[in-house]
């Protein structure tokens, strides 16, 4: 099954999947620094785990809390031939990264980290994703200025994503100013991306 075809399914079904610049972004970056393990909060259908397994010689743990999106993720990589290097944890994310903290076995171990997940966690996630990150490692978060409400550019938001954008405010701030992080930016592009390297 080609990428395309995952993206049109994921579109007609209303599934929230990777932008179209952004998916070249994180696709650039995999290829640049090719990490050998990676983590990935929000696996929706697969569409951006298998972006970033055909673009390095990784492997990948993604964690979703949707039972039918865990079911058809795990389609569209054993279609890609990618299931061997892909695991698929099913849950909420901040009690999957609070089971793999407490194991130990993940400390200082993935190369890279994608966020993609519920955008008013990512705050809450920072401090374990540090954890599980190594040193050198990639940390990359999309959605980050969530519609432009963020930088404001959107409309006053309703009182429904009043406390997501106070969130990824608070979120990007912390990043901006995290002493474990040797480099970081803000991209505009699309939804907004942040990009750093954990010292």
């Amino acid at each position: 099954m080609e990428l395309k075809s995952i993206e049109d399914n994921a579109k007609n079904y209303g599934v929230p999947i990777i932008r179209t610049e952004s998916h070249k972004i994180l696709a650039e970056l995999i290829k640049k620094y090719n990490p050998k393990h990676i983590l990935e909060i929000g696996t929706a259908v697969g569409y951006s785990a298998i972006t970033i397994l055909k673009n390095c010689d990784g492997d990948i743990i993604t964690i979703e809390h949707n039972p039918k999106h865990v079911k058809t993720a795990k389609q569209n990589l054993k279609k890609e031939r990618l299931n061997n290097r892909s695991k698929i944890i099913e849950g909420d994310c901040m009690v999957v990264l609070a089971k793999m903290i407490c194991k130990k076995k993940y400390e200082n171990y993935f190369d890279f980290i994608f966020l993609d997940g519920p955008k008013a966690q990512y705050n809450s996630m920072l401090n374990m994703l540090l954890i599980l990150l190594k040193s050198n490692g990639i940390f990359l978060a999309d959605n980050v200025l969530f519609r432009g409400y963020v930088l404001g550019e959107t409309n006053a938001p309703t009182k429904r994503y009043k406390t997501i954008i106070k969130r990824l405010n608070d979120f990007i701030e912390n990043c901006k100013n995290c002493p474990e992080f040797i480099e970081f930016s803000l991209n505009n592009t699309e939804d907004g991306m942040i990009f750093a390297i954990k010292r």
